[in-house]
């Protein structure tokens, strides 16, 4: 895949479209040394950026989490977005947006930095995330050494660049011990997530998953709370002990960039994708979801 810093475009930056290669940051920044930084990944599909209202009250919420704001309206940023994706002629594709302190001060208080934006676009390519039969096969999950921090202690429901530094971590050491990512826990030791995706289990019919009390909230998991509500799907949202991986029969992630990706094995346990009807369900409704073939309505829980 052809290195980011060496694409060809434009990027939307602090207001204006500029080229690609000028889309750049001093080394200086804030937001580069201190972690002072948030951004959000929108999908494209058919050319048009899903939930995008969501996402931008997203990303301002964790700017005023991590104490400051975004230097442009919503309004701004949704025209902006739209730009993008128009003029890079994104059919299936992500947006990453990003909002970081600037480079007038390098120390630990950034009370007199600017905030820089930027807003960038491209198509997503086959085994991005897994690999191309993962929907079928199934991905794999091994356990992380480092749990998600406790609320009192983190930032943790800002979408907060350093909040993913563990996740980096951890999926670096799932993928070298031949899994496709790492499932982390919390800090009372129950089940949180995966390193950028929240995870659900199946049992008899009915749905589990785990409280966000550690992790952000995530939006396509709004949208799998919703799809089976309306599908009349019991679903318990709850504190889940590492053990209940046993006892499940089924489990998937969700999240913007992978969607629903059913787990065939965490560990040593291991599950069986294709016979899991639930699984199978939310999969099919959740793409008539994104392909406005659906009339479930996901809650704007995160309009400021």
């Amino acid at each position: 895949m052809l290195p980011f810093d060496q694409r060809t475009g434009h990027i939307w930056l602090d207001g204006g479209l500029v080229e690609w290669a000028d889309a750049t940051l001093h080394v200086l920044s804030h937001g580069l040394h201190y972690a002072s930084s948030v951004f959000e990944g929108v999908r494209v599909y058919g050319g048009s950026p899903f939930m995008l209202r969501e996402h931008i009250s997203r990303l301002r919420s964790s700017a005023r989490i991590l104490d400051f704001d975004l230097e442009h309206s919503d309004d701004a940023l949704h025209t902006a977005t739209l730009d993008v994706i128009a003029r890079a002629r994104i059919a299936e594709g992500y947006v990453r947006m990003k909002a970081w302190r600037g480079s007038e001060v390098i120390q630990t208080a950034a009370l007199k930095t600017s905030v820089r934006t930027s807003i960038a676009t491209w198509e997503i390519p086959v085994g991005y995330y897994a690999a191309a039969d993962a929907l079928d096969q199934g991905i794999s999950l091994r356990s992380a050494e480092y749990r998600r921090p406790s609320p009192r202690y983190a930032p943790v429901k800002s979408k907060a660049a350093g909040n993913y530094m563990i996740g980096t971590v951890s999926k670096n050491q799932a993928l070298r011990a031949g899994f496709d990512d790492a499932l982390m826990l919390d800090d009372a030791g129950n089940i949180a997530e995966a390193t950028g995706a929240h995870i659900f289990f199946t049992k008899a019919g009915i749905l589990y998953t785990p409280t966000t009390r550690c992790t952000i909230d995530g939006i396509t998991r709004a949208c799998v709370l919703e799809l089976a509500r309306r599908g009349g799907i019991p679903c318990v949202v709850g504190d889940l002990a590492p053990g209940f991986v046993a006892e499940a029969d089924g489990a998937f992630i969700c999240g913007t960039a992978c969607e629903i990706l059913p787990v065939a094995r965490i560990d040593d346990h291991r599950y069986e994708p294709r016979g899991n009807d639930v699984i199978r369900r939310l999969i099919t409704d959740y793409h008539d979801l994104i392909a406005g073939r659906s009339t479930v309505e996901v809650p704007h829980t995160w309009a400021q």
